[in-house]
C-alpha cells in the first residue's frame, strides 16, 4: 500500500471475541494463522490473536481498506462462532506494528478479565485511581507482561 510521503493514512482497528467451533484442535490454529497472517500482510494489516482454550479473542489494526476485507474473512470463518464485537474505530498509531498476526494462549480467567470489562474504544491509557482498567489496555498489558515490552515473541497457539 503506497501513500505519497508525507500523506498520513488513517488506521482503524476492531476487536472481538468468539467461541470456537467443536473439535477446533491445535492443526486447526497453526492452519488459521498462517492463512491470516499472509492475508493481513496483503491488506496491511497487524494484530494479535489470542485463545484460551474456548475462546478467541482478536484485534486488527490498519488502514480502513485493509482492515475491511480481514474483517469480512472473520465473519465468514468457519472455525468461530456467536461472534461478539468488543470495539472498533479510529487508533493513533499502530499498537502490534512487526506481527501480521501474532498469538498467544491464555488462560479463561485472563481472558474473561479482558472481555468481561468496558471496551468503549481502544485507549491504552492506565485509568485514574478510582476507574476501572477497558478492555484494549488489559488487553495491552496482558500482551506486553510485567517488563511492559511491546510484543514479545509470540507463542504458538495450536501445536
Amino acid at each position: 500500500m503506497w501513500t505519497s510521503p508525507g500523506v498520513h493514512m488513517a488506521l482503524r482497528a476492531f476487536a472481538y471475541v468468539s467461541e470456537a467451533v467443536e473439535g477446533i484442535d491445535g492443526a486447526d490454529i497453526d492452519r488459521i494463522l498462517v492463512e491470516a497472517s499472509g492475508f493481513n500482510r496483503v491488506a496491511g494489516v497487524t494484530g494479535v490473536l489470542m485463545f484460551d482454550g474456548r475462546r478467541f479473542l482478536q484485534y486488527i489494526e490498519g488502514p480502513d481498506d485493509g482492515v475491511a476485507p480481514v474483517e469480512q474473512r472473520v465473519i465468514n470463518a468457519r472455525s468461530h462462532q456467536r461472534m461478539r464485537e468488543l470495539a472498533r474505530g479510529d487508533v493513533a498509531t499502530r499498537h502490534f506494528p512487526r506481527w501480521t498476526m501474532a498469538s498467544a494462549r491464555i488462560e479463561p480467567e485472563v481472558m474473561d478479565a479482558i472481555v468481561d470489562v468496558d471496551w468503549n474504544g481502544f485507549s491504552a491509557a492506565a485509568p485514574v485511581e478510582g476507574q476501572r482498567r477497558i478492555g484494549f489496555a488489559r488487553l495491552l498489558e496482558v500482551w506486553t507482561g510485567v517488563s511492559g515490552e511491546l510484543e514479545p515473541a509470540a507463542v504458538t497457539l495450536g501445536s
